[in-house]
């Protein structure tokens, strides 16, 4: 485990008496061993040899017979799944169901600053401004829940940025009046390491998607053994913008202090995330269907137990609005007692995608419905 973490942060006047400035910097570097134990399959499994194995020696399921010896004939092993099966690392540990360890490197970097400046504009006008920005990259070696073996980790990007500017005005020691604009933009994502890299090509599967965003290795599953592959929620990516404009002011008389205004925003979203885009295969021998009764041994003769994959075409672009207007008045009626009353009025509008591509499943229709856009 190694952790560095530094920063720095500065500021002052630009214009004595006027204008000033700040600004800060931070920056994380880490590295951590993350340690998984998995079940893989011995060289001699990988070969078809099972005459050694603790699982079930396989069954012949054209004449219901075991393989002499345990061992399933090359001429009877299919090439895509010999290939597969050689993806699985050697056993590193003698140890039954437990036989290899493994302890790649997470890595996580992430940079972070903010810039302010203030800026009188007169005895009773005060601007403000600010932009900050986060950035982060963590690359985790496995994805929770998918594969124990190493080489089918997941990136992780993340970036927001914020800008804000806003304008105060005092009108009277009891009036002060403040508006302000927001923008903000968060993105994310998450993509399988193998993206650039077509383990499918390369094991004689084929590729469901002609994008080459969704590449990789479909998801495998051999009962009694780590699961092969890169996750199938991945990859997906989010980003969205924020827009607001804040309008208020503050009055205060005798015992109150009134605060009111408006305040508006829209959301905007733009997102895609390719479930299953590369696939999956699973490779098992449940009762009552049952191929060889060894998983592994299906695998090596390519005869899944079940498969599937989809056609991925989700691209989302949602917008929604909100508009508030809001009333406060804080009565002091004793130096140790106040009561706060208000009003506030919300406006929220549904979620709609601006090419209207958004469509419910009419079970009635049996269909795909589109939502519409109002």
């Amino acid at each position: 485990y190694q952790r560095n973490q530094y920063g720095a942060s500065f500021g002052g006047p630009v214009v004595k008496d006027k204008t000033f400035f700040f600004a800060d910097y931070e920056g994380t570097r880490a590295r951590e061993g993350i340690t998984r134990v998995a079940s893989v399959p011995t060289l001699l499994e990988r070969s078809g040899d099972f005459s050694q194995s603790f699982f079930a020696r396989p069954i012949d399921p054209f004449t219901q017979q075991p393989f002499p010896d345990g061992k399933i004939p090359v001429e009877r092993q299919h090439p895509v799944g010999r290939n597969i099966a050689a993806l699985y690392p050697a056993p590193n540990r003698p140890v039954p169901f437990q036989n290899f360890v493994s302890s790649p490197t997470l890595r996580d970097r992430v940079d972070q600053f903010d810039a302010r400046i203030d800026h009188r504009l007169g005895s009773r006008s005060q601007l403000a401004g600010r932009y900050s920005f986060g950035d982060r990259f963590l690359y985790d070696p496995f994805s929770p829940g998918f594969a124990t073996v190493p080489g089918f980790g997941t990136d992780i990007p993340r970036r927001n940025q914020n800008v804000t500017i806003s304008e105060t005005h005092t009108f009277s020691p009891s009036l002060i009046h403040e508006v302000r604009f927001a923008y903000g933009r968060v993105a994310s994502g998450s993509f399988q390491e193998n993206q650039d890299n077509n383990l499918n090509k390369a094991v004689g599967l084929p590729d469901l998607s002609s994008n080459p965003r969704d590449t990789g290795l479909s998801y495998i599953t051999v009962t009694g053994y780590s699961p092969l592959g890169d996750e199938y929620n991945n990859p997906q990516h989010s980003v969205t913008n924020s827009f607001q404009v804040l309008d208020q002011a503050t009055y205060a008389r005798g015992r109150h202090l009134v605060k009111f205004g408006g305040d508006f925003r829209s959301i905007q979203q733009n997102a895609f995330r390719d479930v299953q885009s590369r696939g999956f295969l699973t490779f098992a021998s449940p009762a009552p269907i049952v191929i060889t009764g060894n998983a592994l041994a299906d695998l090596l003769i390519g005869f899944p137990y079940l498969t599937g994959g989809a056609h991925v075409d989700n691209h989302q672009h949602l917008r929604t609005e909100s508009i508030n207007f809001f009333v406060q008045d804080s009565f002091r009626i004793h130096p140790k007692l106040t009561l706060s009353a208000g009003l506030r009025y919300e406006f929220n509008s549904p979620p709609v995608d601006a090419d209207d591509r958004a469509n419910l499943y009419d079970a009635t229709r049996q269909a795909l419905v589109p939502v519409g856009t109002q």
